[in-house]
């Protein structure tokens, strides 16, 4: 297919296009926001998407209820710490026929250990779920928390995705995430504030990935018959300032505006098949375009009447349950390309190719999956445009340039316990890895004509072994235990462990 690629896998690409084209989570009643395969392996009790969970409302007699109501009720929340069931109680409760609604708070303690350079977090938060008219939905998740040791090595942390303040002694974050929505059968509004994953994956969805800051954001879904449509507006945070005045302390804070917008057209043929298409856009340092609001059009062909000031990228995939335990996934997504170069190695041809299998298993399941990424894809060449959000990618969370195979094994190995391992094998090239790369400064004067090779640069392979197990074994008190392991050159290993509290 590509011609001197100087890759080894050339019939990856051919198989991975057929299972797309041919094997296209089938799930009318489902979302596009939620997929049905997602890395399940732990860093840490506070990453996890909490949007992505359902709500829980557990059974409470009508008006407030706490545990400080009376001596009984003390008693009866306080006995509640040490059960090995799942909570009966949370801190504060209201129930009415029109309005449900619980809230906590929690604490905890977070730790990683590498070599030499350790560094621990200690933290504090409130979460907040009601339901109002069985339709309206209001979840609020805030935590707030220091870093503590090698600070140096504690800004590499996975919680420090967006702002942060850093002391002589410690490292100060905070972060929120919430949503408010209405919810009918087969159509849903929603404005908040989270991540999202398109598409299924364990290693990082080639569409977009939720491995970020959370971001503000709005969509709808709507389900009619055997279609599904669905649009996402995001307003994301530049990854740098624009230099514009003189004054150095003002231009620190001119972060440019900058937007993602996304749709998926979504047909169910048969109830075991799910085939989509979409489109994402970024753009920005402008207001909100009203032509990305619009989830029925052609984007690409509004984009470049727009002056082709943006940057789009098309996807598709699908999704086949071959039995109720097997789910077989795979995706495509576009970023440039030109009719005329399409079989060559021109280095405008950007995607991204990934296809996977989960199977269900008695005690778990466990996953197989295969990845793709053409070099330079997600780059672009303004600030504003980059496939990014906050400093971290939208695209594959690994980069571009490379081959990644992963499999995932979940099991939960007792109801209090809970095991989840990863192991991935990546080869990849120096050259048109990173997000970051401005091609008008690296094909300047040579953009019609430049060519990119599979591997470019220097060529490494890495392998990567990461695994946690969660430990819930009381009703309001959590572990978790893990090792990531890397190895590019050398082995490197960490350890990293968790508690919290939540009531």
């Amino acid at each position: 297919m590509m011609k001197n690629s100087g890759m080894p896998g050339q019939r990856l690409f051919v198989i991975l296009f057929l299972v797309n084209a041919g094997f296209l989570f089938a799930q009318a009643s489902g979302s596009t926001f939620v997929p049905r395969a997602h890395s399940e392996v732990k860093h840490s009790l506070l990453n996890q998407n909490s949007l992505s969970t359902p709500m829980h409302l557990q059974e409470e007699e009508d008006g407030l209820t706490h545990p400080f109501r009376g001596l009984s009720s003390f008693t009866e929340a306080f006995t509640d710490v040490f059960t090995s069931s799942s909570p009966r109680h949370d801190l504060f409760s209201y129930r009415h026929p029109k309005l449900q609604a619980d809230m906590n708070i929690y604490a905890g303690y977070e730790a990683d250990f590498t070599d030499s350079r350790d560094y621990y977090f200690w933290y504090k938060g409130w979460k907040l779920e009601a339901v109002a008219w069985n339709s309206v939905f209001l979840r609020t998740d805030w935590y707030n928390g220091a870093f503590y040791g090698d600070l140096d090595a504690a800004q590499e942390d996975t919680l420090i995705d967006g702002y942060y303040k850093r002391f002589d002694k410690h490292i100060q974050l905070d972060n929120l995430s919430g949503e408010l929505a209405w919810q009918r059968e087969d159509f849903r509004l929603a404005l908040g504030r989270g991540r999202f994953q398109i598409g299924n994956s364990i290693s990082g969805s080639v569409i977009l990935n939720d491995k970020v800051n959370d971001y503000a954001y709005f969509l709808g879904e709507a389900t009619l018959g055997d279609f599904r449509l669905s649009l996402l507006h995001g307003s994301l945070i530049a990854d740098s300032t624009y230099s514009l005045h003189s004054n150095s302390q003002i231009d620190a804070r001119h972060y440019p505006d900058k937007y993602l917008a996304l749709h998926q057209l979504s047909y169910f043929p048969i109830s075991s098949l799910e085939l989509y298409l979409g489109e994402s856009v970024i753009y920005g340092n402008r207001g909100i375009d009203l032509n990305y609001l619009l989830p029925n059009s052609f984007w690409r062909a509004v984009e470049h009447n727009l002056w082709d000031r943006d940057n789009v990228m098309i996807f598709a995939g699908g999704n086949f349950d071959i039995d109720p335990y097997t789910l077989l996934y795979a995706q495509f997504a576009l970023d440039e390309f030109s009719y005329s170069k399409i079989f060559t190695n021109w280095w405008g041809n950007k995607y991204a190719l990934q296809a996977g299998l989960r199977r269900k298993l008695p005690p778990g399941s466990i996953t197989l999956e295969a990845t793709a990424v053409r070099p330079y894809t997600y780059a672009h060449f303004m600030n504003h445009t980059m496939y990014s959000h906050d400093g971290r990618p939208l695209g594959y969370p690994q980069g571009s340039n490379l081959l990644d195979i992963s499999t995932e094994l979940n099991i939960p190995l007792k109801p209090y316990l809970q095991l989840d391992s990863r192991l991935s094998w990546r080869q990849r090239g120096s050259e048109g890895n990173d997000w970051r790369d401005n091609y008008h400064d690296i094909f300047g004067g040579q953009i019609d004509s430049a060519e990119a090779q599979w591997f470019a640069g220097t060529k490494s392979t890495e392998y990567q072994i990461v695994s946690s197990i969660a430990i819930p074994i009381m009703a309001h008190l959590k572990f978790l235990f893990g090792h990531d392991s890397l190895k590019q050159t050398d082995w490197n290993h960490k350890l990293f462990a968790a508690w919290q509290f939540i009531y």
